[in-house]
């Protein structure tokens, strides 16, 4: 029985993949007559299988596979069991048994399968954890290639046996061990891996030979959608040029990493972050000097980063110097890696490369937050050095242009001086000029116009919606005339929902569409079309590839919304339904929220897709899945306050939230779309949702969330002018934080009761206000708080005459937003303290950047305070009619909101050129 199963799996191992059975080889050892040899083989194998066993429990520091027997008698025969030949006793095990693996990794799982059948408290935990599975798999993957080395040893030097073998199979035996040897080392190096199965579920891989096998390049596709992993393996991506002169930015960040540094990259979407993370991720991986990647791609995994005990043991296990990659890192899908980086520290083996959305990465950790440890971790980003992305230069158009053309056989056609006059020309900070270059290449006819000239970005996108949501007009870029208008714009919708949400276009997904049209099978065909007839429009699908379908970058999809939502808040305007949510957004959220609700809408969809693995996991934890789904649709609607029409207020919506999420998620919700209809300048749809949060929060005796909503009626009412109303507001939302103890809520809530102080003229009640928050923000460590307290010192002294003093706070603010890389503080901060410094061409800056920001989010409010900023500046510098221009736009825009700042910009506008002002930040 022992010889027979050695035969077995190195007869199967040594003709994988030849076409030659593994019987005929079998029956060549046996001719031969090799027993003694095979036995002694066979003993190997089982020593080898039993020191695997040791040294797996002692790498992974536990006693799993304690358990684990070697009776390879009691293996064999139940690999011998089959339907054909249930009872293994009547057979000659030595001449009938057979196992007929397909490959040595086949060969391995049916080992695995064996020993759990016959050591029960084992084959319970191998189905349980996927883990001890995994540790299985791999002591026996050691002990295989250790048997068949030994096989190479004892037996492949016999000149007789290696005749008859050739003879026999029309094969070379040794060629064919050291094939096999080489397939070993792979599977060896898969099984080994640092990596277990539940943190590669969440999205983390460890780069290898095995995994650059299992994924494919898309030469094509990774243009307009993103660079993959296996992209930038091929060398698809062109380098980027670095800070330095003929340097690359990679070789900037991996100096600093192999120094034992961390880095951040921060910008705006389409900048190219993700990719030069890669481009450095590979470069290490390549090195014979460093150690493993291990690395997190956005949206890659089904669902949130929270083995960080897993990671830090992978980390642990490494041999050599390794480098752990995360995108997206403050995200709350990912920013567990936080944690990771403290615990590690200034560890000199061990480096961080994260990179992170400008605007996300500011929020982290600021505004409302309470929980102490996100706080903290907030303080631990704040001193996490930033790698800032270089401006794309002349050579980097050269580069891109070269690698496209490679990479796809065709030929851009334009002058690259050309290009990169074009793509500095348009707003490339507001979208990343990158991305903005990506629209400018020929992939797919559908990319350049009727004239032939190649479009820029928006206009991709505006082509696109109007063909979706006016198939039959004549601006349509394709015929899609012949699907039910009404599903093809939903489908657009549910896709660009879902890709903006960085959800991932599931299909199951899209076709839970199919609910609001009546479940049947002709709708379900039709969303197949449709989602047919977008491929390779803002669709693709790779060959090879799993999981959500790839599309454009999420902002393309963004942008999208954008279009619905100013068509919908044009509607508003005329309609007697102006407060309604949009319809169509309303379907689509309507469809995907029932998944966590309503199990037959589930099994509807089920039947269509059986094996899905998203409705899967929506079954096993409905109340998890309506989180992480609400909670990511909405956030995109606060970073972009022009998306709030879509989804209206508590009493307007075109949609039932979940009912399967908790009432801290609820109120989560009602809060954030207070906050972006309070962006947007909605001042009394934020007022209702505020007052809707205060209600939820005082019904569960939540003093936390009605702390918050207090703190938010009173920046509502200050807006607005009602400044007794808003000292009342935040009066009461410190008397609760004083009294939980929340010292940084308390600091803030001190801040905006001077902010009211000073608007009122009462000075000394400011000045003490800002001090007690200075105090409190200082003992806590928030600098980015304790930057903005000392800020409004300084404007308090300003006012009392107290110049001296005033001049000391601003610099001593400005210096702390310097340091912290303005996260909390944000460009209008950096640009307000500047100004009052004096350094007027540093505040411009500041101001642009915060204008360019606002606008492209749709912060009205945030627009008009930037323009009043460049105004002052403006009129500090002498530039009157500059001011006025600046000063008049903001005017327009406050009083269309109906914000108090109006009468402020009035005044500065009646008194040009005299008029100096300085402004307190929140």
């Amino acid at each position: 029985m022992l010889e027979s199963l050695a035969i077995n799996l190195l007869a199967t191992g040594l003709t994988a993949g030849t076409g030659v059975g593994a019987r005929k080889v079998r029956a060549a050892l046996r001719h031969r007559q090799v027993s003694e040899a095979i036995s002694g083989v066979a003993t190997e194998f089982n020593k080898a299988l039993e020191q695997a066993i040791k040294e797996e429990n002692e790498r992974r520091d536990s006693n799993e596979l304690a358990g684990v027997t070697t009776d390879w008698g009691a293996v064999a025969e139940h690999l011998a069991i089959t339907e054909a030949a249930p009872d293994p006793t009547s057979r000659h095990a030595r001449e009938e048994i057979d196992i007929l693996f397909q490959d040595e990794e086949a060969a391995i799982a049916s080992l695995a399968e064996a020993i759990g059948a016959v050591n029960e408290g084992v084959g319970v935990a191998m189905r349980e954890d996927a883990d001890v599975r995994a540790a299985i798999e791999g002591a026996l993957t050691r002990a295989y290639r250790r048997a068949v080395a030994d096989f190479e040893r004892r037996v492949a030097r016999d000149e007789e046996l290696a005749a008859v073998f050739e003879a026999e199979t029309n094969l070379v035996l040794v060629e064919q061990i050291r094939d096999l040897l080489e397939r070993l080392d792979t599977l060896q190096e898969d099984v080994d891996r640092l990596l277990t199965q539940d943190i590669r579920n969440e999205g983390f891989r460890q780069l290898s030979s095995v995994y650059f096998e299992r994924v494919s390049p898309s030469p094509e596709t990774c243009w307009q959608t993103t660079f993959t992993l296996a992209d930038v393996h091929a060398g698809i991506p062109a380098a980027r040029s670095g800070h330095q002169e003929e340097t690359t930015a990679s070789a900037e960040l991996i100096d600093a990493l192999e120094a034992g540094q961390n880095r951040i990259v921060v910008g705006r979407p389409g900048a190219g972050k993700s990719t030069l993370c890669k481009q450095v991720a590979l470069e290490w991986y390549q090195a014979e000097e460093t150690g493993p990647v291990l690395y997190r791609e956005s949206g890659r995994g089904d669902g949130q980063f929270q083995s960080t005990g897993t990671l830090s043991d992978a980390i642990d296990r490494s041999e050599g110097h390794v480098l752990v990659v995360v995108e997206d890192a403050v995200r709350e899908a990912a920013n567990a890696i936080l944690g990771v980086i403290e615990e590690y520290g200034d560890t000199p083996t061990v480096s961080f490369l994260l990179d992170a959305r400008r605007g996300e990465f500011e929020q982290f950790g600021a505004g409302e937050a309470t929980d102490r440890t996100k706080r903290r971790l907030g303080d631990l980003l704040d001193r996490l050095p930033q790698y800032q992305l270089p401006a794309i230069t002349d050579t980097d158009i050269v580069r891109v242009v070269n690698a496209f053309e490679e990479a796809t056989g065709r030929t851009v056609g334009r002058d690259p001086a050309h290009l990169y006059a074009e793509i500095t020309g348009e707003d490339a900070e507001e979208f990343g000029a990158f991305l903005l270059l990506s629209f400018h290449l020929p992939v797919g006819w559908d990319s350049i116009d009727r004239e032939g000239t190649e479009t820029g970005f928006e206009a991709h996108v505006r082509s696109r919606y109007e063909t979706l949501h006016n198939p039959g007009s004549e601006d349509a870029v394709r015929d899609l005339s012949r699907f039910d208008p009404a599903l093809l714009a939903d489908v657009g919708v549910m896709v660009n929902l879902l890709n903006a949400a960085g959800i991932g276009i599931h299909p199951e997904l899209v076709h839970a569409l199919a609910a609001e049209y009546g479940h049947d099978i002709d709708t379900h065909d039709e969303i197949v079309d449709i989602r047919a007839a977008l491929e390779g429009w803002f669709l693709y699908r790779t060959s090879g590839d799993e999981g959500p379908v790839r599309t454009t970058h999420e902002l393309w999809s963004t942008l999208y919304l954008r279009h619905l939502a100013r068509e919908h808040a044009a509607q508003q305007a005329t309609s007697r339904l102006r407060d309604r949510s949009e319809p169509r957004v309303g379907r689509c959220l309507d469809a995907l929220f029932r998944l966590c609700d309503d199990e037959t809408h589930r099994e509807e969809l089920a039947r269509a897709f059986p094996d899905s693995a998203v409705l899967a996991s929506i079954a096993d934890d409905p109340g998890a899945a309506a989180a992480e789904y609400v909670e990511a649709i909405f956030e995109v609607g606060e970073r972009w306050p022009v998306l709030a029409p879509l989804f209206g207020t508590t009493k307007t919506a075109r949609y039932e939230l979940p009912e399967a999420i908790s009432e801290d998620t609820s109120q989560w919700i009602v809060t954030t779309r207070g906050h972006a209809h309070r962006k947007r300048g909605a001042y009394p749809k934020a007022r209702a949702e505020y007052k809707q949060a205060l209600q939820e929060a005082r019904e569960v005796d939540d003093r936390h969330g009605e702390a918050r909503s207090l703190n938010n009626l009173g920046v509502v009412a200050e807006v607005l002018g009602e400044y007794e109303d808003a000292r009342e507001y935040y009066q009461q939302s410190l008397d609760i934080l004083r009294d939980i103890g929340d010292r940084a809520g308390e600091a803030k809530s001190l801040n905006n009761l001077g902010v009211v102080a000073e608007v009122l003229g009462v000075y000394e009640d400011a000045r003490e206000y800002h001090q007690q928050s200075l105090d409190i923000n200082r003992d806590i460590g928030d600098r980015a708080g304790e930057a903005k307290s000392l800020n409004n010192l300084g404007v308090v002294a300003g006012a009392l005459g107290e110049d001296e003093d005033a001049r000391e706070y601003y610099q001593k603010s400005l210096d702390i937003l310097r340091d912290i890389g303005d996260r909390a503080g944000e460009a209008t901060n950096l640009g307000v303290v500047a100004s009052n410094l004096g350094e007027y061409e540093d505040a411009r800056e500041y101001h642009q950047q915060s204008l360019d920001i606002n606008r492209d989010i749709g912060d009205r409010a945030g627009e008009a305070k930037s323009l009043k900023n460049l105004g002052v500046v403006a009129q500090r510098l002498g530039e009157y009619e500059e001011a006025r221009e600046y000063y008049q736009q903001s005017l327009d825009i406050f009083r269309d909101l109906g914000h108090a700042h109006a009468e402020q910009v009035e005044s500065h506008l009646a008194e040009l050129p005299e008029n100096e002002w300085a402004f307190s930040v929140r």
